[in-house]
């Protein structure tokens, strides 16, 4: 594949053309990800089409049965992607997994309450509430240097 940049002064917006003689794999993978969302955002299913949740707003991702939500202070938005899909996508921004159905948004963490015996209960903004498995209590524990 050849790639070429033309610097133009009078260009107010880029603007990128694609030239092939067929479609292609290779070619589909380029717009994909040429019109993938922003990596701020996550792209959520709505009764209308598609929302773009921002990503600091995201307070937990979950699955419950075969689909997964985001939980923001507007609602739960149904999203496209697995459990960990999203977990790579939002590696290195916050997120951490709690147990096997769920990350949660660390800055989104209000409290804990360690009085349950094996587990952490998470106060999270707007009232949620939710439960660290005891595989994930250790982990939860050192990233919080809690003892």
């Amino acid at each position: 594949m050849k790639v070429e940049l033309n610097i133009d002064p009078d260009c107010r917006e880029p603007r990128v053309v694609v030239y092939a003689d067929r479609m292609t794999p290779e070619v589909e993978a380029l717009l994909r990800s040429l019109a993938a969302p922003p990596p701020d955002a996550v792209a959520a299913q709505t009764e209308r089409g598609v929302a773009l949740l921002a990503v600091e707003e995201i307070i937990r991702v979950y699955s419950e049965g075969p689909r997964v939500y985001a939980q923001t202070p507007a609602g739960a938005f149904a999203l496209k992607a697995r459990l960990y899909e999203m977990e790579r996508r939002l590696e290195g921004r916050g997120f951490v997994r709690i147990s096997a159905s769920e990350l949660v948004n660390a800055r989104m963490i209000e409290g804990m309450d360690f009085s349950l015996t094996g587990t952490i209960r998470l106060s999270l903004r707007g009232g949620i509430q939710t439960y660290v498995s005891r595989r994930r209590v250790a982990e939860i524990k050192k990233l919080f240097d809690v003892r």
